[in-house]
């Protein structure tokens, strides 16, 4: 009897600690799995459901794009539309496809045009990862016929500084010398779209200068505002024009750096250089005054302002080209002169908006004159002297100076090495050592009567 009791008690003492933990262990991993896949479930639930809607909006968009009439009128468009909770991004992709089967831009010849490739594409928040987009493609052709196997298209593009196409730009075309069989248009060009294209359909084939103009508005290869392109036009092809030409940007330039001393005069036919990632633009002047404006074409990277006529040295070594480095101060090298570093400082980029303004300082060297004031002068360039690390000039300028009142106590010159000479008599001879007042302020007289402006400074 007693055993008997003792193994009863045995058998209600339940279970262990560790049994429990396994069971707890094992209910987790599954219970893990249920919940993975119910999530995994309403994901795919939801994406599919996403992607339905999508379709939808695709499908809309296409029908749309079909009913626009005008194939002309079909560009590049992206907007967002709100359903069931979900933001929904529409992209409309077109390209003209010509005869050569490529994609086309206003920008590109290559063939006659032939149809319009629309493609649509849309996303939306939290799709899964490893799935595509929901895109549709389709093709739209012209109600009318818009080639003749005698005659030619121009395909005309016109870009602002953003990258982006600039609208509402004239467009013309008129027959160039030689004609080579050129015609007048019967009908103006439409303006620029929202793409800044514009397309002259059924031209007769020969030499057209095609121009752009609108007011305020500049192109980026020597700031015309009313360029002009020659193109050759061959029956059943298209050729093509492309343009930079935007609002221009207003750069108001003060010379020498604040705070200028008094009485600095300024040659009156110094040129202003302007040197973007795109190459150089050259302003010429004809006054004396310490500030100007300039209205350039707005790069978004903006400019730096060089005084003097900047011309680069030719990549090729062994071109003969004339240049003219010294006005550039970032290629002086750096130099190390009783243990302190001279080098020059980095000038940063200025760059204003379409239609905009932007102040400039373009820095430059003070020459003392106070001993020649009232006499009048010119500066010329010459050799650099030997060791004085100026990048130097094959090309050669000649600054011209009113006569200099007798207040004058400074000139002001782009940096580099110049011969100074004053007017006596009707005769030009060498300014003397004794005449060029101490100390020369960014200047250094190494050679009487020559003196090399230094854009470097000790750091």
């Amino acid at each position: 009897m007693y055993k008997v009791l003792q193994r009863l008690r045995s058998s209600d003492s339940g279970l262990s600690l560790l049994e429990v933990l396994v069971a707890m262990m094992i209910f987790a991993i599954v219970s893990l799995g249920v919940l993975q896949s119910l999530a995994t479930v309403l994901a795919i639930t939801r994406d599919n459901r996403a992607r339905v809607v999508a379709s939808n909006l695709a499908a809309q968009e296409v029908d749309l794009a079909r009913d626009a009439g005008d194939v002309f009128t079909l560009f590049d468009e992206t907007y967002t539309k709100t359903l069931n909770g979900d933001v929904f991004t529409v992209t409309r992709s077109t390209a003209w496809v010509p005869s050569s089967n490529a994609d086309a831009t206003c920008g590109s010849g290559g063939g006659t045009l032939q149809y319009k490739r629309i493609n649509i594409e849309v996303t939306w928040p939290n799709m899964r990862v490893g799935t595509e987009p929901v895109q549709f493609d389709t093709l739209l052709a012209p109600n009318d016929r818009i080639n003749d196997p005698d005659l030619g298209t121009i395909l005309v593009s016109v870009i602002g500084g953003s990258g982006e196409g600039s609208s509402g730009v004239s467009v013309g075309a008129t027959p160039a010398s030689p004609s080579e069989g050129a015609q007048s248009l019967s009908t103006s060009p439409a303006p620029t779209d929202d793409e800044g294209c514009t397309f002259i359909l059924k031209v007769a084939p020969g030499n057209y200068n095609v121009s752009v103009s609108r007011s305020g508005y500049v192109t980026d290869d020597g700031q015309s505002s009313s360029p002009s392109q020659l193109t050759q036009v061959v029956a059943g092809t298209a050729s093509s024009v492309s343009f930079n030409y935007d609002e221009a940007a207003r750069f108001d330039v003060s010379y020498i750096a604040e705070p200028a001393p008094a009485n600095v005069e300024i040659s009156r036919n110094m040129d202003t250089s302007f040197l973007s990632s795109y190459g150089v633009y050259t302003e010429s002047s004809s006054s004396s005054s310490l500030t100007n404006s300039v209205n350039l074409f707005p790069w978004r990277s903006g400019y730096v302002g060089l005084a003097g006529t900047y011309i680069p040295k030719p990549e090729d070594s062994a071109s003969t080209a004339d240049y003219c480095a010294s006005p550039n101060p970032a290629l002086w090298p750096e130099e190390v002169v009783a243990g302190v570093t001279y080098r020059s400082p980095d000038p940063a980029p200025v760059a204003a908006n379409p239609g905009g303004s932007v102040d400039m300082v373009v820095p430059m060297g003070l020459v003392d004159v106070s001993a020649i004031a009232g006499n009048r002068i010119r500066v010329k360039s010459t050799a650099p002297v030997t060791g004085s690390g100026d990048p130097g000039c094959t090309e050669s300028v000649t600054l011209n100076f009113s006569t200099l009142n007798s207040s004058t106590q400074y000139i002001a010159l782009p940096y580099g090495t110049w011969e100074i000479e004053q007017r006596i008599l009707g005769v030009w001879l060498p300014v003397s050592l004794g005449d060029i007042l101490s100390p020369i302020v960014g200047a250094t007289e190494t050679v009487p009567g020559i003196v090399t402006v230094d854009p470097r400074v000790a750091v």
